[in-house]
């Protein structure tokens, strides 16, 4: 007999249900026949609310059930095993979207009573692995529900995402709507969503505008994948070692950094390394050591401390410039794989899709500048200044305006099988004049690291590049005079 008012009388209910159905295959635990009759992944969560819960399939605006005077949302939501061997850990395999983003009413809510933390406030998470290697031959409805767990927040994520939900918020209000990107917050982010990328709806204008309304993609408020790894982690007890920042659960990741860098903004590095006790080296990783010394973290990468990786801040940039306020060299990111220059030859490829939308729009960045007297030429490391750092975001509009027409190309020439005429004088990958941002160049470990593209021709690795000028501009729009981290 279904639940038709989805209400149980407690957590333990609840979870008695649940539990029963760890170790099984969704398709086992399927009463209805919905998973084979529906395509779409939610089935999932459907298979799991109806035949393991007992309770009508719904679209509600509320949480999905109450238990007491309790609304608990319940999400059904995939990890997977990542590495081999010893290195093998359980990562999510995606993000979990919470509730469409209203533009319209959002300017109207605060924080405690929005409709987001209404709904997220309270969550059952059922996780499953989904490991499958060809999705095509191999059926979600295979896979084994392994756990569910109440998520529950601790002080400081909480602080967190409050402080995302507020970032969202205040872009919305402002009338900016359109230029919102899921690197602009650390927890929450607003990912589109929709049919496609391009689904549009209403939103605010900026006042003083002349209009009421602007087009903006629908996105929805989401946990993304990085935080919901380690929210995984803590469920499953399977937490990697990894080194957290000591932040109080008043002040942000940018807040934190920005404390912890001031004292030394405006002395040379030779003067930061003897203040802090590390041995002086011209080598530009020496910088990045000495800046995760001053952050308190020496020793580290960024992937191995918990806030950072929780946020998706993915590099730490550490740049030079010089007397004419600009760096030497363009600024790298990532190379292309052989999977992905076979995947720009699909005619079914979609720029909203691609690894280059996804890597710029959600990942974030630890850049750290520093300030030589004098030119390159005449350029000593040990007596370069700290100007400050900043976490940065690529905005929308420049993926849009940069990185997209980049994509375009590659998709063109990919599709057309056509030579690139790479090494010949005529190389037509974009190169550093194709727009003055975005461009590729090679960045393989000699001449023979090479990658297979889809028409047979071998090519020098290939790997994304953004101009020096591009990123000196940059710089100067996040860096405030004292050098503030924001």
């Amino acid at each position: 007999m279904l639940n038709e008012e989805r209400s149980f009388s407690s957590l333990e209910e609840v979870t008695k249900l649940l539990i029963a159905a760890e170790g099984k295959t969704f398709r086992e635990l399927d009463e209805t026949g919905r998973g084979d009759s529906a395509g779409n992944k939610g089935s999932l969560g459907n298979i799991i609310e109806e035949s393991v819960l007992h309770y009508p399939v719904n679209s509600d605006a509320e949480a999905d059930i109450l238990v007491g005077d309790t609304r608990y949302e319940l999400k059904v939501t995939p990890l997977k095993h990542s590495g081999k061997g010893k290195r093998t850990k359980t990562v999510a395999k995606e993000r979990l979207v919470l509730d469409i983003i209203n533009y319209e009413n959002l300017p109207k809510e605060n924080f405690e009573d929005s409709r987001f933390w209404n709904k997220s406030k309270n969550i059952i998470m059922v996780y499953y692995y989904d490991d499958r290697e060809d999705k095509k031959t191999q059926s979600r409805l295979d896979c084994k529900v392994l756990k569910s767990v109440v998520l529950h927040y601790d002080e400081n994520d909480l602080a967190t995402i409050r402080d995302d939900w507020e970032t969202i918020h205040e872009k919305v209000a402002s009338g900016h709507a359109n230029q919102l990107s899921e690197s602009d917050t650390n927890y929450l982010a607003a990912c589109t969503k929709g049919a496609n990328a391009s689904s549009m709806r209403d939103a605010p204008a900026p006042a003083g505008s002349g209009k009421a309304r602007i087009r903006a993609k629908q996105r929805a408020f989401s946990f993304k994948s990085s935080f919901m790894t380690s929210i995984a982690e803590r469920a499953l007890v399977s937490r990697i070692e990894e080194y957290s920042l000591p932040i109080p659960s008043n002040q942000t990741l940018s807040e934190f950094l920005w404390q912890q860098m001031s004292p030394y903004i405006g002395r040379s590095v030779d003067d930061i390394a003897l203040r802090l006790g590390i041995s002086k080296s011209d080598s530009k990783a020496s910088k990045s050591r000495l800046v995760m010394k001053m952050v308190g973290a020496e020793g580290r990468s960024v992937d191995t401390i918990e806030q950072f990786r929780k946020a998706n801040v993915t590099k730490l940039k550490t740049v030079v410039l010089y007397p004419d306020g600009l760096p030497k060299e363009n600024m790298s990111f990532r190379q292309i794989t052989e999977e992905e220059w076979q995947g720009l030859a699909s005619f079914d490829a979609k720029w909203e899709d691609s690894f280059l939308y996804e890597y710029f729009e959600e990942n974030k960045f630890f850049i750290v500048s520093f300030k030589s007297p004098v030119p390159y030429s005449q350029h000593v490391a040990g007596n370069d200044r700290l100007v400050g750092g900043f976490l940065w975001n690529m905005p929308e509009k420049d993926i849009e305006q940069y990185v997209r027409p980049v994509w375009e190309r590659l998709h063109e020439l990919m599709l057309s099988g056509g030579s690139v005429h790479y090494g010949r004088g005529t190389n037509l990958l974009p190169g550093a004049s194709f727009n003055g941002v975005c461009h590729l160049r090679p960045k393989g470990q000699n001449s023979d690291d090479v990658a297979r593209l889809p028409n047979g021709e071998s090519i020098t690795k290939q790997c994304f590049w953004l101009d020096r000028h591009y990123v000196a501009e940059l710089i100067r729009e996040n860096q405030k005079v004292n050098g503030n981290v924001k």
